[in-house]
């Protein structure tokens, strides 16, 4: 059977239904990633023989009158960044070129358990550490609406393979935006739930607690029904939450949108936005507002320049971690931004994490008073269009310079805070899509996702 667009939803109801074979599923899979990788470079690992197995396993499931589970027979791509046993787990850089993994991350553990078939991992920038994706070990990955452009980063690998339609979801991380950036370039729907809710074991070693782990898909529904299979806690993450009683592909449908309080800015104060993104997002924003009878009141909002300062300051630790028993003569091949993590690491102090630790304290007090005037927030998912594939990040936005935070700024403040905060098709800017970034409270994940599937109604995702 053709699967042109098929969704998550759409793949594993016809599988647990018997209409449709997993092993057709995943041979369809296979075939369009030899067919379209090669001009992409999505995928730097393909596991067929391991894919066609568990698919076999999933029919014979299905002929015993077992229900594999929600996601049967999902063909699903998993960012480098996610061990899987057996695998290489390079994580995007040369000092990790002949990595196996040794385990597998739950969140791609609890997928299987779903249903789901791991087929290949999707590539990512060194360590997921900037916002296009393009390494010296896997080369540049490219935008299946124009290869010229970035499909962003750092999770460009997942979001390149489910838009060209090689796989309906793959997993991926959003450190300062790594799952809604690529889905904003790649017109597809990123969702960063609210900190913990997808837990991020076993063996995650970061100390700086902005990383979400989730996934890219086409649909809305189809990111609901995968965070309702891979949520809940686990005891190999402290800061996992317990999953929700009702699944959020329900409870997002019964959340009430009219009357909401919507607030919109295209900078959050103190963000420079291309206008031609500003204008394309806040068409997107009030045709919502006016279809979801919400109402649209200021956002009143400037957060402070220091959180990209203190956004660096937590993450140096991290990136310190990978490097820090590599030979010397070895780390002049990792990327630059890599490598400025490694010299910032040499000059940190006690000081600048007790400075970097109140700035996150005052964004997460300036948040909560916010959240108290609106319910959920608007702004662009990214500030700029798409950018050339081997980058570099842009260093200038509307006539101003930017550092590499100042190019995040829309996105990362809520990695810091931990609030959930969603990518969804907003329309066409400089030849590839943008999203509307939709902001909501901590825990208010299915409100987040209710005002998604609103901007999705509208039909802005643009045709390819």
């Amino acid at each position: 059977m053709s699967a042109p667009g098929r969704t998550v939803v759409g793949t594993a109801e016809l599988v647990r239904s018997g209409r449709l074979a997993a092993r057709e599923a995943v041979e369809d899979a296979l075939r369009r990633i030899a067919d379209r990788d090669p001009a992409l470079g999505a995928f730097v690992h393909v596991d067929a023989e391991g894919a066609l197995a568990r698919a076999r396993e999933i029919d014979a499931l299905v002929a015993r009158g077992v229900d594999p589970g929600p996601l049967a027979g999902v063909p699903l791509g998993v960012k480098e960044l996610h061990a899987v046993a057996g695998w290489p787990f390079a994580m995007g850089s040369t000092l990790h070129a002949d990595r196996i993994a040794g385990h597998t991350s739950t969140l791609v553990a609890r997928a299987v358990a779903a249903g789901a078939v791991p087929v290949g991992a999707t590539a990512s920038p060194e360590f997921g550490r900037a916002s296009f994706t393009a390494s010296s070990l896997h080369g540049v990955t490219r935008n299946p609406w124009n290869p010229e452009l970035t499909p962003g980063g750092s999770s460009g690998g997942s979001a390149a393979a489910v838009a060209a339609g090689m796989v309906p979801v793959a997993t991926g991380t959003d450190g300062a935006g790594s799952l809604r950036i690529p889905a904003s370039y790649c017109g597809l729907v990123g969702f960063k739930a609210t900190y913990g809710r997808v837990p991020r074991g076993p063996f995650h070693w970061g100390t700086a607690d902005n990383d979400h782990y989730g996934v890219l898909t086409r649909t809305v529904r189809d990111t609901a029904r995968v965070l309702d299979c891979v949520s809940g806690t686990d005891e190999y993450d402290r800061a996992s939450l317990p999953r929700p009683e009702t699944p959020f592909e329900t409870s997002m449908r019964a959340v009430e949108l009219r009357g909401l309080r919507v607030a919109w800015t295209p900078d959050l104060g103190n963000a420079p936005c291309d206008p031609g993104v500003a204008a394309v997002v806040e068409a997107a924003a009030e045709k919502f507002v006016a279809a979801a009878g919400a109402h649209r009141v200021p956002a009143d909002l400037e957060l402070e320049r220091a959180c990209g300062a203190a956004y660096r300051t937590l993450s140096v630790p991290d990136v310190h971690a990978e490097l820090r028993d590599a030979p010397a003569e070895r780390l002049g091949g990792v990327h630059p931004t890599v490598r400025g993590y490694a010299d910032a690491a040499a000059a940190l102090d006690a000081d600048a994490l007790v400075e970097a630790h109140r700035t996150r304290a005052r964004l997460v007090a300036t948040l909560a008073a916010a959240f108290e005037r609106f319910d959920l927030l608007l702004t662009p998912a990214t500030q700029v269009p798409a950018f050339p594939a081997a980058g570099p990040m842009p260093a200038e936005i509307a006539g101003r310079p930017v550092d590499h935070w100042g190019a995040l700024a829309v996105t990362f403040p809520f990695n810091l805070s931990g609030h959930p905060a969603i990518s969804v098709p907003a329309g066409l800017a400089g030849g590839a899509p943008v999203g509307l970034q939709i902001v909501g409270r901590r825990h208010a994940d299915a409100a987040v996702l209710a005002a998604a599937a609103a901007v999705e109604d509208l039909g802005l995702r643009p045709a390819p």
